[in-house]
C-alpha cells in the first residue's frame, strides 16, 4: 500500500506503517482501532484535526513537541491559527479532497517563524472512520531545523515542495493543482 511513497523521515515511515495496518471502514482507518500506546514515541508530533460544522478544520490536539513549533497551543483553534492564512486555503482544499476520496497524504513543506527563519517538515496525514465529527490525524516530522528557530515564536507554513497521495484502497485524490 505504500508503494511509490518515499518517506524522508523514519518516524514518517513508522507512522504510515502503523496507520496502514489498522482495520478500516470505508477505506479509512478506524478511530476506535487507534491505540496511542502502539506508537508512544510518535505522540509528541501527532496532530488531530476535526472537520467543523462550518466546513473548516479545527485542531483537536497537537503533541507537546509541536506546540513549540506552532508557537502556541492550537487546541480548539482554526487551521489558519496553526499554519497561517496563506497556507490555510490550499490546505483546507487538500484536506477536503483527502476526506472525500479517502486517501492518506504525505507532503514536504517549510515553516517560517516571524523572524523569517525557515525549517523543513514532512507531514503524513490520514482520515479516520467511525468518529463524529469527521477527523484526521497527522504526524509532523521536522527534517531540518536551524538551531536558532525559537520555540516560542509562532510559525506559519510557507511553501509546499512535494505532495503524494497514499492509496488506502480507493485510489488517491488529485492534488496536482495545490502547491503553494
Amino acid at each position: 500500500m505504500t508503494s511509490g511513497i518515499t518517506y524522508r523521515h523514519e518516524q514518517s515511515r513508522q507512522f504510515a506503517a502503523y496507520m496502514l495496518a489498522l482495520p478500516r471502514q470505508d477505506f479509512r482507518p478506524l478511530r476506535s482501532a487507534f491505540d496511542p500506546a502502539g506508537i508512544p514515541h510518535l505522540l509528541p508530533r501527532i496532530v488531530l484535526r476535526d472537520l467543523s460544522f462550518d466546513g473548516g478544520y479545527r485542531y483537536r490536539l497537537a503533541g507537546t513537541e509541536l506546540d513549540s513549533y506552532f508557537g502556541q497551543d492550537v487546541t480548539g483553534k482554526t487551521l489558519a491559527a496553526g499554519v497561517g492564512e496563506r497556507a490555510a486555503g490550499p490546505l483546507q482544499t487538500t484536506f477536503d479532497r483527502m476526506m472525500a476520496q479517502p486517501c492518506g497524504l504525505r507532503c514536504i513543506m517549510d515553516i517560517t517563524d516571524h523572524a523569517a527563519r525557515v525549517a523543513l517538515i514532512e507531514s503524513v496525514a490520514f482520515p479516520f472512520a467511525g468518529v463524529s465529527p469527521p477527523q484526521q490525524i497527522a504526524h509532523i516530522a521536522i527534517l531540518d531545523r536551524p538551531a536558532y528557530l525559537a520555540v516560542d515564536n509562532a510559525t506559519t507554513s510557507g511553501k509546499c515542495y512535494e505532495m503524494q497521495g497514499i492509496d488506502l484502497g480507493a485510489g488517491v485524490a488529485d492534488f496536482s493543482d495545490l502547491f503553494w
